[in-house]
Protein backbone atom coordinates (compact mmCIF):
# COMPACT_ATOMS: atom_id res chain seq x y z
CA UNK A 1 0.00 0.00 0.00
CA UNK A 2 2.92 2.40 0.37
CA UNK A 3 4.32 1.77 -2.65
CA UNK A 4 1.16 2.78 -4.13
CA UNK A 5 0.82 6.01 -2.10
CA UNK A 6 4.38 7.10 -3.21
CA UNK A 7 3.30 6.44 -7.14
CA UNK A 8 0.50 8.24 -6.93
CA UNK A 9 2.55 11.34 -5.15
CA UNK A 10 4.78 11.03 -8.01
CA UNK A 11 2.73 11.12 -10.82
CA UNK A 12 0.46 14.09 -9.28
CA UNK A 13 4.17 15.81 -8.86
CA UNK A 14 4.76 15.34 -12.48
CA UNK A 15 1.30 16.21 -13.76
CA UNK A 16 2.08 19.76 -11.36
CA UNK A 17 5.65 19.94 -12.70
CA UNK A 18 4.61 23.13 -14.74
CA UNK A 19 4.16 25.39 -11.85
CA UNK A 20 7.82 25.11 -11.32
CA UNK A 21 7.79 27.21 -14.75
CA UNK A 22 5.03 29.03 -13.44
CA UNK A 23 6.81 30.18 -10.02
CA UNK A 24 10.19 31.20 -12.03
CA UNK A 25 8.21 33.32 -14.56
CA UNK A 26 6.21 34.94 -12.29
CA UNK A 27 9.15 35.87 -9.98
CA UNK A 28 11.71 37.47 -13.01
CA UNK A 29 9.34 38.81 -15.66
CA UNK A 30 7.23 42.14 -16.25
CA UNK A 31 3.97 42.16 -16.96
CA UNK A 32 3.70 43.24 -20.96
CA UNK A 33 2.10 46.79 -21.83
CA UNK A 34 -1.29 46.03 -23.33
CA UNK A 35 -2.24 48.34 -26.59
CA UNK A 36 -4.21 51.53 -26.83
CA UNK A 37 -7.75 50.42 -26.63
CA UNK A 38 -9.29 50.25 -29.75
CA UNK A 39 -13.16 51.88 -28.56
CA UNK A 40 -13.88 52.70 -25.01
CA UNK A 41 -16.32 50.57 -24.08
CA UNK A 42 -19.71 51.17 -22.10
CA UNK A 43 -20.04 49.21 -18.81
CA UNK A 44 -22.45 48.57 -15.83
CA UNK A 45 -20.62 48.54 -12.51
CA UNK A 46 -22.66 45.49 -10.06
CA UNK A 47 -22.18 46.10 -6.81
CA UNK A 48 -24.14 43.40 -4.06
CA UNK A 49 -23.69 45.24 -0.23
CA UNK A 50 -25.43 44.14 2.65
CA UNK A 51 -25.13 46.26 5.57
CA UNK A 52 -21.64 48.19 4.04
CA UNK A 53 -22.62 52.23 4.65
CA UNK A 54 -19.46 52.37 6.09
CA UNK A 55 -17.37 51.60 3.37
CA UNK A 56 -19.29 51.56 0.20
CA UNK A 57 -19.40 55.42 -0.31
CA UNK A 58 -15.59 55.18 -0.46
CA UNK A 59 -16.01 52.75 -3.72
CA UNK A 60 -18.58 54.65 -5.27
CA UNK A 61 -15.83 58.03 -4.96
CA UNK A 62 -13.12 56.04 -6.63
CA UNK A 63 -15.77 55.11 -9.75
CA UNK A 64 -16.43 58.73 -9.66
CA UNK A 65 -12.60 59.60 -9.94
CA UNK A 66 -11.96 57.18 -12.88
CA UNK A 67 -10.31 58.49 -15.57
CA UNK A 68 -12.51 57.26 -18.45
CA UNK A 69 -15.43 59.11 -19.93
CA UNK A 70 -18.53 59.40 -16.91
CA UNK A 71 -20.70 59.20 -19.34
CA UNK A 72 -19.62 55.35 -20.64
CA UNK A 73 -20.34 54.39 -16.71
CA UNK A 74 -23.15 53.09 -15.26
CA UNK A 75 -23.38 52.11 -11.72
CA UNK A 76 -25.93 49.09 -10.27
CA UNK A 77 -26.59 48.36 -6.96
CA UNK A 78 -28.44 45.57 -5.28
CA UNK A 79 -28.91 46.33 -1.51
CA UNK A 80 -29.57 42.87 0.00
CA UNK A 81 -31.27 42.30 3.29
CA UNK A 82 -30.02 45.45 4.08
CA UNK A 83 -31.24 47.11 7.55
CA UNK A 84 -28.81 50.26 7.79
CA UNK A 85 -28.25 53.22 5.04
CA UNK A 86 -26.48 51.65 2.53
CA UNK A 87 -29.33 51.96 0.24
CA UNK A 88 -30.18 55.77 0.77
CA UNK A 89 -26.19 56.50 0.60
CA UNK A 90 -25.80 54.65 -2.68
CA UNK A 91 -29.01 56.65 -4.19
CA UNK A 92 -27.02 60.15 -2.92
CA UNK A 93 -23.91 59.23 -4.84
CA UNK A 94 -25.52 58.39 -7.75
CA UNK A 95 -26.45 54.33 -7.96
CA UNK A 96 -29.20 53.00 -9.00
CA UNK A 97 -30.29 50.51 -6.12
CA UNK A 98 -32.61 47.86 -6.23
CA UNK A 99 -33.55 46.77 -2.45
CA UNK A 100 -34.00 42.93 -2.15
CA UNK A 101 -35.59 41.39 0.99
CA UNK A 102 -34.97 37.59 1.02
CA UNK A 103 -33.52 36.60 4.53
CA UNK A 104 -34.08 32.59 2.96
CA UNK A 105 -32.11 33.50 -0.05
CA UNK A 106 -29.66 35.85 1.30
CA UNK A 107 -25.96 35.29 -0.50
CA UNK A 108 -24.05 36.84 -3.23
CA UNK A 109 -25.02 35.08 -6.36
CA UNK A 110 -28.82 34.92 -5.33
CA UNK A 111 -28.26 38.63 -4.96
CA UNK A 112 -26.57 39.28 -8.46
CA UNK A 113 -29.21 36.57 -9.86
CA UNK A 114 -31.64 39.42 -8.60
CA UNK A 115 -30.07 42.29 -9.99
CA UNK A 116 -29.45 41.23 -13.43
CA UNK A 117 -32.93 40.24 -13.28
CA UNK A 118 -33.87 44.10 -12.55
CA UNK A 119 -31.29 45.66 -15.13
CA UNK A 120 -32.36 43.63 -18.02
CA UNK A 121 -36.03 44.48 -17.35
CA UNK A 122 -35.46 48.52 -16.64
CA UNK A 123 -32.84 48.44 -19.04
CA UNK A 124 -32.07 45.84 -20.95
CA UNK A 125 -28.60 43.15 -20.05
CA UNK A 126 -26.73 44.04 -23.41
CA UNK A 127 -27.57 48.18 -23.22
CA UNK A 128 -24.16 47.98 -22.07
CA UNK A 129 -20.52 46.41 -23.50
CA UNK A 130 -19.63 44.63 -20.01
CA UNK A 131 -20.58 44.23 -16.90
CA UNK A 132 -17.87 45.41 -13.71
CA UNK A 133 -18.08 43.68 -10.57
CA UNK A 134 -17.19 44.94 -7.30
CA UNK A 135 -17.44 44.15 -3.35
CA UNK A 136 -18.84 46.89 -1.38
CA UNK A 137 -15.46 46.95 0.58
CA UNK A 138 -13.45 47.63 -2.88
CA UNK A 139 -11.56 50.40 -3.94
CA UNK A 140 -10.69 51.27 -7.60
CA UNK A 141 -6.82 52.86 -8.55
CA UNK A 142 -7.97 55.86 -10.34
CA UNK A 143 -7.00 54.58 -14.20
CA UNK A 144 -9.03 51.02 -13.29
CA UNK A 145 -11.53 51.10 -15.91
CA UNK A 146 -8.68 52.69 -18.32
CA UNK A 147 -6.71 49.63 -17.99
CA UNK A 148 -9.12 46.77 -17.98
CA UNK A 149 -10.39 48.41 -20.89
CA UNK A 150 -7.79 47.85 -23.11
CA UNK A 151 -7.36 44.07 -21.90
CA UNK A 152 -11.58 43.73 -22.82
CA UNK A 153 -11.06 45.50 -25.71
CA UNK A 154 -8.03 42.82 -26.67
CA UNK A 155 -10.18 39.51 -25.15
CA UNK A 156 -13.78 40.62 -25.95
CA UNK A 157 -14.46 37.93 -23.22
CA UNK A 158 -13.85 38.15 -19.69
CA UNK A 159 -10.44 40.18 -17.84
CA UNK A 160 -9.49 39.94 -14.38
CA UNK A 161 -7.23 43.49 -12.68
CA UNK A 162 -5.00 42.98 -10.01
CA UNK A 163 -5.96 42.53 -6.49
CA UNK A 164 -4.66 44.37 -3.73
CA UNK A 165 -5.11 44.63 -0.14
CA UNK A 166 -5.99 48.06 1.14
CA UNK A 167 -5.34 46.93 4.74
CA UNK A 168 -2.07 44.63 4.80
CA UNK A 169 -0.97 46.24 7.39
CA UNK A 170 -3.42 45.96 9.98
CA UNK A 171 -2.35 43.00 11.66
CA UNK A 172 -0.38 39.53 10.83
CA UNK A 173 -4.09 37.80 9.52
CA UNK A 174 -5.18 40.72 7.22
CA UNK A 175 -1.30 40.34 6.01
CA UNK A 176 -1.54 36.29 5.75
CA UNK A 177 -4.74 37.26 3.35
CA UNK A 178 -2.61 39.97 1.57
CA UNK A 179 0.35 37.19 0.61
CA UNK A 180 -2.36 34.72 -0.27
CA UNK A 181 -3.53 36.98 -3.02
CA UNK A 182 0.12 37.98 -4.04
CA UNK A 183 0.95 34.65 -4.12
CA UNK A 184 -1.71 34.07 -6.88
CA UNK A 185 -0.50 36.73 -8.90
CA UNK A 186 3.28 35.37 -9.27
CA UNK A 187 2.75 31.95 -9.29
CA UNK A 188 -0.70 31.77 -11.56
CA UNK A 189 -2.07 35.12 -12.42
CA UNK A 190 1.04 36.77 -14.45
CA UNK A 191 2.67 33.89 -15.79
CA UNK A 192 -0.76 32.40 -17.49
CA UNK A 193 -0.76 35.88 -18.98
CA UNK A 194 3.47 35.55 -20.23
CA UNK A 195 2.03 32.34 -21.53
CA UNK A 196 -1.41 33.70 -23.09
CA UNK A 197 -3.22 31.18 -21.63
CA UNK A 198 -6.84 31.65 -19.33
CA UNK A 199 -6.63 33.22 -16.05
CA UNK A 200 -8.98 32.58 -12.68
CA UNK A 201 -11.60 35.44 -11.27
CA UNK A 202 -11.36 35.74 -7.34
CA UNK A 203 -14.54 37.08 -6.03
CA UNK A 204 -14.69 40.27 -7.28
CA UNK A 205 -12.56 42.96 -9.75
CA UNK A 206 -13.37 41.54 -12.92
CA UNK A 207 -15.67 42.44 -16.20
CA UNK A 208 -17.86 40.40 -18.59
CA UNK A 209 -19.23 40.79 -21.73
CA UNK A 210 -23.02 41.45 -21.57
CA UNK A 211 -23.01 38.84 -24.30
CA UNK A 212 -21.96 36.03 -22.40
CA UNK A 213 -24.70 37.30 -19.36
CA UNK A 214 -27.37 38.31 -21.75
CA UNK A 215 -29.49 35.45 -19.94
CA UNK A 216 -28.91 36.64 -16.54
CA UNK A 217 -26.55 35.25 -13.64
CA UNK A 218 -27.25 32.19 -12.35
CA UNK A 219 -24.03 31.14 -10.56
CA UNK A 220 -25.45 30.44 -6.94
CA UNK A 221 -23.44 28.29 -4.77
CA UNK A 222 -20.62 29.00 -2.07
CA UNK A 223 -18.33 30.44 -4.23
CA UNK A 224 -19.81 32.02 -6.96
CA UNK A 225 -17.07 33.42 -8.93
CA UNK A 226 -14.88 30.33 -8.97
CA UNK A 227 -18.53 28.28 -10.08
CA UNK A 228 -18.69 31.04 -12.99
CA UNK A 229 -15.01 31.38 -14.08
CA UNK A 230 -14.47 27.90 -14.23
CA UNK A 231 -17.91 26.96 -16.46
CA UNK A 232 -16.91 29.60 -18.64
CA UNK A 233 -13.22 28.04 -18.79
CA UNK A 234 -15.33 24.50 -20.08
CA UNK A 235 -16.65 26.26 -22.61
CA UNK A 236 -14.01 27.82 -23.94
CA UNK A 237 -13.55 31.29 -23.14
CA UNK A 238 -10.64 32.95 -22.29
CA UNK A 239 -10.02 35.45 -19.29
CA UNK A 240 -7.19 37.91 -19.75
CA UNK A 241 -5.14 39.03 -16.72
CA UNK A 242 -4.82 42.64 -16.77
CA UNK A 243 -1.74 43.69 -13.92
CA UNK A 244 -2.08 47.35 -14.37
CA UNK A 245 -5.86 47.42 -13.65
CA UNK A 246 -5.44 47.79 -9.84
CA UNK A 247 -8.14 47.65 -7.20
CA UNK A 248 -7.88 47.19 -3.12
CA UNK A 249 -9.84 44.65 -1.42
CA UNK A 250 -10.91 44.65 2.15
CA UNK A 251 -9.22 41.71 3.94
CA UNK A 252 -10.46 39.92 7.53
CA UNK A 253 -8.37 40.72 10.40
CA UNK A 254 -9.98 38.19 13.46
CA UNK A 255 -9.68 34.94 13.62
CA UNK A 256 -13.31 33.71 13.70
CA UNK A 257 -13.96 35.56 10.69
CA UNK A 258 -11.11 33.88 9.03
CA UNK A 259 -12.33 31.13 9.50
CA UNK A 260 -15.94 31.20 8.80
CA UNK A 261 -14.76 32.78 4.89
CA UNK A 262 -12.17 29.95 4.81
CA UNK A 263 -14.34 27.43 5.66
CA UNK A 264 -16.86 28.65 3.01
CA UNK A 265 -14.29 28.58 0.41
CA UNK A 266 -13.28 25.08 1.11
CA UNK A 267 -17.11 24.15 1.04
CA UNK A 268 -17.77 26.05 -2.24
CA UNK A 269 -15.05 24.84 -3.83
CA UNK A 270 -15.28 20.99 -3.10
CA UNK A 271 -19.07 21.58 -4.85
CA UNK A 272 -17.63 23.25 -7.67
CA UNK A 273 -14.95 20.97 -8.61
CA UNK A 274 -17.48 17.75 -8.34
CA UNK A 275 -20.23 20.11 -10.51
CA UNK A 276 -18.18 21.38 -13.12
CA UNK A 277 -14.63 18.95 -13.45
CA UNK A 278 -15.93 16.58 -15.77
CA UNK A 279 -16.84 19.34 -18.33
CA UNK A 280 -12.95 20.58 -17.31
CA UNK A 281 -11.75 16.92 -18.37
CA UNK A 282 -14.02 17.59 -21.64
CA UNK A 283 -12.43 20.59 -22.63
CA UNK A 284 -9.32 19.01 -22.18
CA UNK A 285 -9.75 17.33 -25.49
CA UNK A 286 -12.96 19.30 -26.87
CA UNK A 287 -11.40 22.70 -27.00
CA UNK A 288 -10.09 23.96 -30.08
CA UNK A 289 -7.65 26.85 -28.07
CA UNK A 290 -8.07 25.70 -24.53
CA UNK A 291 -7.06 22.22 -23.45
CA UNK A 292 -4.19 23.46 -21.71
CA UNK A 293 -6.62 25.93 -19.84
CA UNK A 294 -8.78 22.94 -19.03
CA UNK A 295 -5.66 21.30 -17.88
CA UNK A 296 -4.50 24.13 -15.70
CA UNK A 297 -7.78 25.31 -14.03
CA UNK A 298 -8.24 21.43 -13.38
CA UNK A 299 -5.96 21.13 -11.22
CA UNK A 300 -6.34 24.59 -9.94
CA UNK A 301 -9.91 23.26 -8.33
CA UNK A 302 -8.36 20.05 -7.38
CA UNK A 303 -9.60 20.33 -3.73
CA UNK A 304 -5.47 20.01 -2.46
CA UNK A 305 -6.02 20.79 1.05
CA UNK A 306 -8.77 17.49 1.14
CA UNK A 307 -6.17 15.27 -1.01
CA UNK A 308 -3.36 16.20 1.71
CA UNK A 309 -5.51 15.50 4.54
CA UNK A 310 -6.46 12.12 2.84
CA UNK A 311 -2.52 11.30 1.99
CA UNK A 312 -1.80 12.30 5.60
CA UNK A 313 -4.44 9.64 6.98
CA UNK A 314 -3.47 7.37 4.52
CA UNK A 315 0.53 7.76 5.76
CA UNK A 316 -0.33 7.23 9.77
CA UNK A 317 -2.51 4.41 9.26
CA UNK A 318 0.66 2.52 7.14
CA UNK A 319 3.09 4.35 9.98
CA UNK A 320 0.57 2.51 12.77
CA UNK A 321 -0.05 -0.90 10.80
CA UNK A 322 3.83 -1.29 10.10
CA UNK A 323 4.28 -0.61 13.94
CA UNK A 324 1.99 -2.63 15.11
CA UNK A 325 3.20 -5.21 13.18
CA UNK A 326 6.86 -4.61 14.29
CA UNK A 327 6.18 -3.85 18.08
CA UNK A 328 2.91 -4.50 19.16
CA UNK A 329 0.26 -2.57 19.97
CA UNK A 330 2.32 -1.66 23.66
CA UNK A 331 5.81 -1.05 21.47
CA UNK A 332 4.14 1.03 18.94
CA UNK A 333 2.26 3.54 22.03
CA UNK A 334 5.35 3.56 24.45
CA UNK A 335 8.27 3.60 21.60
CA UNK A 336 7.13 4.16 18.15
CA UNK A 337 5.04 7.16 18.17
CA UNK A 338 7.38 9.58 20.82
CA UNK A 339 10.71 8.47 18.43
CA UNK A 340 7.79 9.96 15.30
CA UNK A 341 7.34 13.12 17.14
CA UNK A 342 10.67 15.19 16.50
CA UNK A 343 10.16 14.03 13.12
CA UNK A 344 7.20 15.57 13.00
CA UNK A 345 8.09 18.75 14.87
CA UNK A 346 11.04 18.41 12.26
CA UNK A 347 8.82 18.70 9.28
CA UNK A 348 6.14 20.88 10.30
CA UNK A 349 9.40 23.54 10.62
CA UNK A 350 10.58 22.72 7.24
CA UNK A 351 7.33 23.47 5.77
CA UNK A 352 7.36 27.03 7.84
CA UNK A 353 10.53 27.97 6.39
CA UNK A 354 9.91 27.10 3.23
CA UNK A 355 6.70 29.47 3.13
CA UNK A 356 8.46 31.86 4.65
CA UNK A 357 10.85 31.87 2.11
CA UNK A 358 8.08 31.99 -0.67
CA UNK A 359 6.50 35.55 1.50
CA UNK A 360 10.30 36.65 1.51
CA UNK A 361 10.30 36.23 -2.40
CA UNK A 362 6.52 37.70 -2.71
CA UNK A 363 7.39 40.53 -0.27
CA UNK A 364 10.29 41.09 -2.74
CA UNK A 365 9.08 41.03 -5.83
CA UNK A 366 5.11 43.02 -4.79
CA UNK A 367 7.05 45.77 -2.87
CA UNK A 368 5.82 48.38 -5.01
CA UNK A 369 2.25 47.07 -4.11
CA UNK A 370 2.26 46.69 -0.90
CA UNK A 371 1.57 49.18 1.94
CA UNK A 372 3.05 48.52 5.37
CA UNK A 373 6.39 49.56 6.49
CA UNK A 374 9.69 47.75 6.70
CA UNK A 375 9.46 46.16 10.01
CA UNK A 376 6.13 45.65 9.66
CA UNK A 377 6.53 43.54 6.47
CA UNK A 378 9.20 41.39 7.90
CA UNK A 379 7.47 40.26 10.83
CA UNK A 380 4.30 39.55 8.71
CA UNK A 381 6.58 37.64 6.52
CA UNK A 382 7.46 35.08 9.16
CA UNK A 383 4.28 34.79 10.59
CA UNK A 384 2.26 34.45 7.49
CA UNK A 385 2.92 30.47 7.20
CA UNK A 386 0.41 29.44 9.49
CA UNK A 387 -2.45 30.56 6.60
CA UNK A 388 -1.71 27.50 4.68
CA UNK A 389 -0.41 25.33 7.19
CA UNK A 390 -4.07 25.53 8.59
CA UNK A 391 -5.48 24.95 5.45
CA UNK A 392 -5.76 20.99 5.89
CA UNK A 393 -7.63 21.17 9.05
CA UNK A 394 -10.11 23.68 7.97
CA UNK A 395 -10.48 21.32 4.66
CA UNK A 396 -11.18 18.54 7.32
CA UNK A 397 -13.35 20.47 9.23
CA UNK A 398 -14.99 21.66 6.48
CA UNK A 399 -16.29 17.78 5.39
CA UNK A 400 -18.01 17.19 8.65
CA UNK A 401 -19.70 21.17 8.86
CA UNK A 402 -22.81 22.60 7.11
CA UNK A 403 -21.26 25.82 6.31
CA UNK A 404 -24.07 28.48 5.13
CA UNK A 405 -22.84 32.17 3.14
CA UNK A 406 -22.76 34.49 6.31
CA UNK A 407 -22.20 38.11 5.27
CA UNK A 408 -18.63 39.59 6.43
CA UNK A 409 -18.61 42.93 8.51
CA UNK A 410 -16.27 45.69 6.60
CA UNK A 411 -15.09 48.79 8.77
CA UNK A 412 -11.91 49.96 7.48
CA UNK A 413 -12.83 53.37 6.63
CA UNK A 414 -10.03 54.14 3.94
CA UNK A 415 -10.66 56.32 0.62
CA UNK A 416 -8.47 55.77 -2.44
CA UNK A 417 -6.41 58.63 -1.78
CA UNK A 418 -4.75 57.75 1.67
CA UNK A 419 -3.68 54.78 -0.51
CA UNK A 420 -2.50 56.43 -3.28
CA UNK A 421 -0.41 58.76 -0.58
CA UNK A 422 1.06 55.89 0.95
CA UNK A 423 1.76 54.10 -2.02
CA UNK A 424 4.31 57.01 -3.23
CA UNK A 425 7.62 55.43 -2.55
Amino acid sequence: MGQVVKYIVLIYGILNLYHVLFAIVGFFTRPRPLPKARKDHSYAIVISARNEERVIGHLLDSIRLQDYDPSLLRVFVVADNCSDGTASLCREKGAIVYERHDPEHARKGWALEYLFEQIDRDYGIESVDGYLFFDADNLLAKNYVTEINKAFDQCGDIAVGYRNTKNFDTNFISAAYGFHFYQSTMYLHRPRNFFHLSTHIAGTGYVVASSILKDGWHWTCLTEDTQFCLTQIAQGRKIQYCESAEFFDEQPYTVPVMLRQRLRWVKGRLACFFIIFPKLIAGMFRCKERKFSCYDMFFYILPNAIISVIYSALSLVIFAATGIAASGVRGFILTDIPAALPALLKGLGASWLSLAVVGALLAIRERPHIRCSGGKLALYTLLWPFFDIIGPFIALASLFMRVRWKPIRHDRDIAIGELEATGKR
